[in-house]
């Protein structure tokens, strides 16, 4: 088990999602730093709401839509590093995440 990225994960679900981008950036920047470890792909996944964030004011209903998506499949990212799953089914939970918050920012982009 890696105690700093453990830390980390924990510490998302200790605070409330921060919808500042630059907030978000740091973020971004904090897992990207986790060298070495499937968690810094995280990062991505971060860096595309703060994106999202930074084209203008995201409506309600998307939030939810990304919260949803954020705190389940972080939970299962967090599970595997704690069980000391394999680096790559820890690697395949955060693609998951990745691609369904990509999914999601996408379809948005499309109803615009």
């Amino acid at each position: 088990m890696e105690p700093d990225v453990v830390g980390v994960l924990e510490q998302l679900f200790e605070t409330e999602f921060d919808w500042d981008a630059a907030a978000l950036a740091a973020l971004a920047d904090r897992l990207a730093g986790l060298d070495g470890s499937p968690v810094a792909e995280l990062a991505q996944g971060v860096a595309a709401v703060r994106r999202r964030l930074e084209e203008g004011e995201m409506p309600e209903p998307l939030r939810r839509e990304v919260e949803a998506v954020i705190y389940p499949r972080l939970w299962k990212v967090l599970e595997a590093v704690k069980a000391g799953l394999p680096v790559g089914e820890q690697r395949s939970r955060v693609q998951v995440l990745n691609r369904r918050l990509a999914r999601l920012l996408a379809a948005e982009a499309d109803v615009l």
